[in-house]
């Protein structure tokens, strides 16, 4: 532990005591980020685990949590940032970078944890299915430079009954970042919505690409998948999902445009009831005979999208895989085009940015069926999926839009009243051009 009296502090950093570690029995779960953060035994642990570091080689340990950890803090876990320093006795010098998440014991979302093993999800996202896209890419005849998947590397994680972490590579540490646009709101640029559905594309295609070439269903494969994917057709979350009509409602009376009472009156009719959308989440998660289904990211908006220049070149990467679910190819692209991307903009851009989606999925989707033996039917697919794509998107901007009307909820989305009555009007607005209410 660390020394008596010690208050540990954002910023601060302590050096570990290894005499009392080397008296414990090894344990390397915490259940909140304050633990691990207090607990050597856990802390080298870990070490020996990852880096094969052992206790009796170390000198020094500092610990130290970073600040902000905002840009990549999940509503479902206890997270927070380290920067690890090892010495060792031959003098060599270790510093290492995590982003941490560990199942919390006392959260609100403790039972919704626990119940729909979000955590297991993302680790088996990270341990066992992209590694299993990545290899099916490589049996393609393809490499990681053809096919790249933007997402953080997995370090380490381990979760046994109702305890879990997640090691990830902390992206902050290396340049990236969310930003806000000029007037303080998190929209998407035009450059940055083109770059994360075609980072999205990929893995779309990708799955859904396995799929059809070895006939299988990878919720089936994965059961975490399936239970993510209904998530909200759960009476408590779909009565939680329906909560949100109320206050989004609030904001729209709010607003002074004249067409407003007649938007309110469509929305409250059009979302009358939580069977509906218990539906519209059952129907999220399967497709029409001739439709696509492949992996979702599930919370496909800006929190989960970070951003850094290099070299000239703009990347990506795509955070929070807890919510990953096989399901309806549109659900990710739609949700995030109505939730990220400022609704003037979206509707200049919505067919361009969709095009650039179509064209990164079918490239991607081509390039693995054309590398293998494909049949006649899979010929077929291959120039038959923009016009699917266009159908799933469709279907799916419905949810898509309730989904992004739980936005207006967050502080640190819009930081006052006036941006988010502005918002509510003009996702609204569009909601009713597009028919969906």
């Amino acid at each position: 532990m660390a020394p008596t009296g010690l208050r540990f502090t954002a910023g601060s950093s302590w050096k570990m005591d290894l005499s009392a570690y080397r008296k414990k029995q090894q344990r390397k779960i915490p259940t909140s980020i304050a633990q691990l953060l207090n607990d050597d035994n856990i802390i080298f642990g870990l070490l020996k685990e990852i880096y094969n570091h052992d206790h009796h080689d170390v000198e020094k340990v500092e610990v130290k949590l970073l600040t902000p950890c905002s840009d990549i803090k999940g509503n479902l876990s206890d997270s927070g940032r380290l920067r690890i320093f090892v010495k060792t006795y031959g003098g060599a010098q270790h510093t290492y970078y995590w982003f941490v998440k560990v199942q919390p014991m006392n959260h609100q979302n403790t039972e919704l944890v626990s119940k729909f093993n979000v955590f297991k999800n993302e680790i088996e996202f990270y341990s066992k299915i992209a590694p299993k896209l990545m290899s099916f890419i490589k049996e393609a005849g393809l490499s990681s430079d053809d096919i790249q998947f933007d997402i953080p590397k997995m370090i380490f994680s381990e979760e046994d009954d109702d305890r879990a972490i997640i090691i990830l590579e902390d992206l902050v540490s290396e340049g990236y970042k969310q930003e806000r646009d000029v007037n303080g709101n998190r929209y998407l640029s035009k450059e940055k919505a083109i770059l994360a559905v075609e980072s999205i594309a990929k893995i779309h295609a990708a799955s859904y690409a396995l799929q059809v070439k070895q006939n299988i269903d990878l919720a089936s494969k994965h059961p975490t998948l399936g239970k993510s994917g209904l998530l909200w057709t759960n009476a408590e979350m779909t009565s939680r999902l329906y909560a949100v009509k109320d206050i989004y409602c609030e904001f729209l009376k709010q607003s002074k445009n004249p067409d407003s009472p007649m938007l309110l009156e469509r929305f409250r009719k059009t979302f009358d009831s939580e069977e509906l959308l218990r539906e519209l989440c059952f129907d999220r998660c399967s497709s029409d005979e001739e439709g696509i289904l492949c992996l979702q990211q599930g919370d496909f908006h800006f929190n989960n999208l970070l951003f850094k220049e290099e070299d000239g070149q703009l990347k990506v990467k795509i955070v929070d895989w807890q919510l990953t679910y096989n399901g309806r190819s549109g659900a990710d692209i739609s949700y995030l085009l109505m939730s990220s991307v400022d609704p003037d903009q979206f509707e200049l851009e919505e067919e361009n940015i969709k095009e650039k989606y179509f064209h990164s999925f079918n490239e991607t989707f081509s390039a693995l069926q054309n590398q293998t033996t494909a049949n006649d039917e899979e010929v077929e697919n291959i120039n038959s999926v923009d016009e699917i794509l266009e159908m799933e998107y469709d279907k799916s901007l419905q949810l898509g839009f309730f989904f992004s009307c739980g936005n207006v909820m967050h502080q640190e989305n819009y930081e006052d009243e006036e941006r988010k009555v502005s918002f509510t009007y003009q996702l609204c607005r569009e909601a009713a051009d597009k028919n969906l209410i």
